[in-house]
This record gives C-alpha cells, structure tokens and sequence, in this order.
C-alpha cells in the first residue's frame, strides 16, 4: 500500500479486518505501550499537532477510510446503508433547509469537503460555504466542486472568519470544534453570523461529567484518543457548548448519540486490532509518518472510551459522549 502524502483519492479498502470481540482495554493499552509509547504519545500535550496531523493523514482520509472522503465518524441506524450512515450528520442539516431561495449554509472544519458537497447536490438553491485550516484540505474540495455553482470553500480558522461570512440559515460543525480554544467567544462569533431563525448544529465528542473519577484505564485511553486525534488539550466537557451557546442568546439543547457509533467504532477497533498483531503491519506503523500511524491509536481505543470495558457495548460506561447539539437564534 502507498503511503505517499500526496495519495491520489482512490479509495483502497485493503486494511485487514481483525477479531470480532473487542481486545480487552489493558490489553489495547499494551499495544499502544509497545509500539509508540503511552508516555510518548501523552507528552503532546497542549502541542499545536492540529495542522501536522492533518497533513500527514490525508492519505488516510482520501483514500483508505471511505470512498466518500468523510472524515468524521458514522452514525449507524437500522434503516441506513453505509453511504447514509456517513452522511447521516448531514440529513440532520438538510432537514433543517426548505425550497426558500437564498438560504446560506456554513460548515465550520469542511476537511475535504464531504458534507458540503453532499448537500449543495441536494440543495441547488442553496449557498454551501465550506471553511478549512488546512489549504490542502481546500484544494482537494475545490476540486472536487467544480460542477457545483453553490458550493465554495475558503481557508479560514475559527477565530478569522471571512468578512462576508454572515447571514446564515445554518452554520454546522461535524468534530472539529473540539479544537476551539474558547467556547464562550465563539459561541458569541456564531449567533452573530446566524440571521434570525437560524440554526447552529454541532457533532462531537465530549468528556463526560466526572471524567476524573472513571477508572484509571479508561481515562489513559481516552487521553490517548484525543491525543492521537490532535484534541491535545482534551475534548470539551460535557454541557460546556450548550452554556456557551445559551449565552450567546441562542436555544440550545442536546442528546448523546453515542450508541449511533458503535458499529463504526467496531469496525475501527477490529482493523486496528489487526494492524497491531499483525507483524507486517505493525513494522509498517513504525515506518509511518509519526502523527498518520498514530490514527491506529484512537481506532483502537475509540471503542473503549464510548462503550467502556464491559462484557457488552454499554455507552453509560464509556468516559466521552458523542452528541449533537442544537442551537436555534430567535425570530424578533
């Protein structure tokens, strides 16, 4: 397989398939022990990674993880196939558009473009505005929108957004405002973006309440999670966006969907279960850009810190909560 980080966006699919049982947690924890280090990896804390470690997994991202580029996880229900379990946070945003003309979406960390593509297909009479950090993320989706007049996409951080970014009827963030530094101020930054009426909706993941007091292992995995994906301070506590968007002037409210990921998560825990026993593979993480191998960490222990450690899969053992946030700026 290449691993070349300027990987073409064919989608390769040939990562082994480990066990269907889950590895227990210690000994997940060994794995990740033996290969980079526990101690190693925890020592990028407070690091800026954000940027490297994007860089160094687009060839994961474009060509490995799903022919769709998605870069965030799935949410699995009974009546979905694999491409709707992708773009399942994406319905939740285009339940929320009607035929009205002139409506304007904004999605906050568009990565390669996944779901603002998928909805401005769906949407023609609707404006997608996509904004990124990584100007390789951007190219790739202005590529990908050339047959696409309402779909655009800027480089652009959460703290300098563009002069005309405002009057929207959504702005969404799928897993990326994990790395805001302050809920408060950009809470304040979105409801003045939002026209009246409109809608902010986040999907992340969030520690839960307590975080501290759960077992030693669970808490070690859940560092290493967010470590191995960038959230080098940690992700957000539970109920920190909904107080924040609250006081923004918003109405906000929220749900945990974490058993929505557990078939994803699984199947993440399973092929990384495999790259880890197998010798192959595990020289080939060795030889791996540093921050791109490390993603074998967070499918491995991803599993673990939603569902816990547990016999069964159990979303009230795990340490982080997945959930979607919805917040709506009154009609004066």
């Amino acid at each position: 397989m290449n691993f070349d980080l300027n990987a073409t966006t064919a989608f390769d699919a040939s990562i082994p398939v480990g066990p269907e049982a889950p590895v227990p947690l210690e000994e997940a924890l060994g794995f990740v022990d033996r290969v980079f280090g526990i101690d190693t990896i925890l020592s990028d804390k407070s690091l800026e990674i954000v940027a490297k470690y994007y860089r160094q997994s687009i060839p994961g991202y474009a060509a490995i993880y799903n022919r769709w580029q998605c870069m965030h996880l799935a949410l699995h229900e009974p009546h979905l196939d694999e491409e709707g379990a992708f773009f399942a946070q994406a319905q939740v945003v285009s339940d929320l558009l009607t035929s009205a003309p002139g409506q304007r979406v904004l999605e906050l960390g568009c990565g390669l473009g996944a779901n603002t593509l998928h909805l401005a297909a769906r949407h023609p009479g609707t404006d997608f505005i996509g904004l990124d950090l990584m100007a390789e993320h951007v190219t790739r989706a202005r590529a990908k929108a050339s047959n696409l007049p309402n779909a655009s996409f800027r480089c652009a951080s959460f703290d300098a957004l563009p002069e005309d970014a405002e009057g929207f009827d959504v702005i969404f963030a799928v897993e990326t405002l994990c790395y805001a530094r302050s809920t408060d101020d950009l809470a304040l930054r979105l409801a003045r973006l939002l026209r009246p009426g409109g809608w902010v909706v986040i999907f992340d993941a969030h520690r839960k309440e307590g975080f501290e007091t759960f077992p030693v292992a669970l808490v070690t995995a859940a560092r290493l999670y967010e470590a191995t994906t960038a959230v080098t301070r940690g992700f957000h506590r539970d109920g920190a966006w909904e107080r924040a968007l609250t006081a923004a002037g918003l109405v906000a409210a929220s749900e945990s969907i974490t058993a929505k990921t557990h078939q994803g998560l699984a199947t993440l825990h399973r092929r990384a279960t495999k790259v880890f026993v197998d010798p192959k593979w595990r020289l080939m993480l060795r030889t791996m850009p540093r921050y791109f191998a490390r993603n074998a960490v967070a499918g491995l222990l991803g599993y673990h810190v939603c569902f816990g450690d547990g016999p069964e899969p159990d979303p009230e053992r795990g340490v982080i909560a997945y959930q979607q946030i919805m917040a709506r700026k009154d009609v004066y």
